[in-house]
């Protein structure tokens, strides 16, 4: 008996070593609307072992948007796995029956294939038949039918979610938070709270004014989901941090007739009652208010690991590559040259800060001009960030430009890398760089006398028209006397007056006040509310009104400074002083191109 015990154990031991990662293919149950969009899921149950996911190739499908991981937790056997769900999104345009293929992942250096699955297309029309025979069975949920309980109703059919593709991540690393609004009902929706993002910079993918609809299945039953706002937070330092409620009032129509009428939503931000929404139900409806909002959500913020860390790491979190080139290598003295270097890649750009330059001696380096040019719909960010640096030489000779190395973090392999340039000859002539800017002043002083010339033309016709005017209304009504308003803008000297007492205000006390100075002031210009009111917006308004791009850098470096100290409970050396005066250039740099 102990030898058949025995044997039986290695049986079992040996399959259980040759089990396989459970990997299979989902798609909708039910046939799929030609012209619309549907999900194709790729479900890996232990998610510990798998590398290399590789896609099928979806055609004659167009595919809209994927991979979208989504991370998650299985228990089996009393052991909690860690699974993924690879999920895209396709469109089909033809009706026909289609093979969906299966994907291919790597457990532990063995491939394995998920399953393949059949999926049918219908066209419009069908689909209309069919919903006709299911009306008798799915009756619309815009009924209330006798004795059913209004508020429970609601809760089944309206409710709002937050979805994050993960709970623990490295500074610098993103999170994507998705919130949607489910519903099945005649609904109409005000955003009267949206959550902050206390500890990260935001960038935003998708907002209300996309009008992304969607169609999702819970518990069986199909909704309209609304795409609320889609974004990538990059945290700032390390923590605990919390994403608020997002929290919605409705109005929710029912009618207690049988009728076969198809639920509409509206959804909209801080409008609802500012508009005076006065819209009467449709006889033999009622209306009821509800709120709702979405749970609070904890990320784990780690710190990017100190071994390893080198010198010249400055934040970056992704996979870069670098490059550097001149605009002219063959320069005159005190010719004003130009050193460019392109970060490409993927990761947290709105974070990169300019690489450090060691000029050689003779030769004077300025502060860089930045330019982005990244993909939103990419997680995280896709793209390229350009540093463009001014220099010049005062003598005549060959220079060499050092390597410029550049130091990231990547959370995939949770290794620090460096990459480098090549270095940069410099070659500069004992012929003198020709003196334009005496002309160039002439050029400028005459175009500005004419345009003084033109403007005093402009105020003495005003001021005649301004007197003609005045008499001519005082002759009509000599009682009345005319007032003239200018609008009046706060000076950068008024707007920080509430933070002037420095000794006394703590560190945290002074990032909000002056957070809260700066949007003030900006005020004067513009004013953003809601999911527009980020400092990416602001950032962008700014640029298209023509704020110099290295304006706009330190405006944004102070924005990010002043979230951290308020929200991260930052515990930071701060020079107050030098952050005042820092803020106090900027804002007086903008308001030159403002005013």
């Amino acid at each position: 008996m102990k030898r058949v015990a025995f044997i039986l154990s290695l049986i079992i031991l040996s399959g259980n070593s040759n089990a396989q990662v459970l990997f299979k293919t989902i798609v909708p149950s039910e046939p799929v609307i030609a012209g619309e969009s549907f999900r194709v899921q790729y479900f890996a149950e232990d998610a510990s072992a798998i590398s290399n996911f590789l896609a099928p190739d979806f055609r004659p499908f167009r595919m809209v948007a994927g991979p979208d991981i989504y991370p998650g937790e299985m228990s089996h056997q009393n052991n909690f796995r860690q699974s993924k769900n690879y999920v895209f999104t396709l469109v089909a345009t033809t009706p026909g029956k289609y093979i969906i293929p299966g994907a291919v992942i790597s457990n532990n250096g063995k491939q394995i294939k998920s399953n393949a699955v059949m999926i049918e297309i219908i066209s419009k029309d069908n689909a209309q038949k069919k919903l006709n025979k299911e009306a008798a069975v799915w009756q619309s949920e815009y009924y209330l039918r006798p004795g059913e309980d209004v508020y429970q109703k609601v809760r089944q059919n309206l409710f709002i979610k937050v979805v994050v593709d993960k709970k623990s991540c490295f500074v610098g690393e993103p999170v994507l938070a998705t919130f949607k609004l489910f519903s099945r009902l005649e609904s109409k929706s005000d955003i009267v709270k949206n959550p902050g993002f206390y500890g990260f910079t935001v960038y935003d993918m998708v907002s209300l004014a996309d009008k992304q609809l969607t169609t999702e299945y819970v518990n069986g039953k199909p909704f309209d989901v609304h795409m609320i706002r889609k974004v990538q937070l990059y945290p700032l330092q390390a923590g605990t941090f919390i994403i608020d409620p997002m929290e919605v009032k409705n109005k929710v129509e029912f009618s207690r007739s049988v009728v076969n009428k198809k639920t509409e939503q509206q959804i909209v931000e801080g409008m609802l009652n500012s508009s005076g929404d006065t819209d009467l139900p449709a006889e033999g409806a009622e209306v009821v208010e509800t709120e709702i909002s979405t749970a609070p959500v904890s990320i784990e913020v780690k710190p990017v690991p100190e071994k390893n860390k080198s010198n010249d790491y400055t934040g970056a979190v992704g996979m870069f590559t670098i490059a550097a080139k001149l605009e002219k290598s063959d320069l005159k003295k005190n010719e004003e040259g130009f050193l460019e270097i392109i970060i490409s890649g993927n990761g947290n750009f709105t974070q990169l800060g300019s690489p450090s330059i060691q000029w050689p001696s003779g030769i004077e380096g300025f502060d860089p001009l930045v330019l982005d040019s990244v993909d939103k719909a990419k997680i995280p960010l896709a793209g390229k960030r350009k540093f463009r640096y001014g220099f010049v030489c005062a003598s005549h000779g060959k220079y060499v430009l050092p390597a410029i190395s550049f130091s990231f973090f990547d959370p995939d392999s949770n290794k620090y890398k460096t990459i480098s340039t090549k270095s940069l000859p410099v070659s500069v002539s004992n012929e003198e760089k020709k003196n334009i800017i005496i002309e160039e002043k002439k050029t400028s002083i005459a175009a500005q006398s004419e345009k003084i010339s033109r403007i005093a033309i402009g105020v003495v016709v005003f001021l005649v028209l301004t007197v003609l005017a005045y008499w001519t209304l005082r002759k009509r009504e000599p009682a009345v006397p005319t007032v003239i308003r200018e609008k009046t803008y706060a000076s950068v000297e008024e707007s920080l007056q509430s933070v002037r007492d420095l000794k006394t205000t703590s560190d945290k006390e002074l990032f909000k006040e002056l957070y809260e100075a700066i949007w003030k002031h900006l005020s004067n210009y513009f004013i953003l509310a809601g999911t527009e009111k980020n400092a990416h917006r602001l950032l962008s308004i700014l640029k298209e009104k023509g704020a110099g791009i290295a304006a706009i850098s330190s405006l944004n470096e102070i924005l990010s400074d002043c979230e951290a100290g308020m929200y991260a409970n930052a515990s930071l050396s701060v020079d107050k002083e030098e952050l005042l005066k820092r803020t106090k250039a900027v804002l007086e740099e903008i308001d030159k191109t403002l005013l």
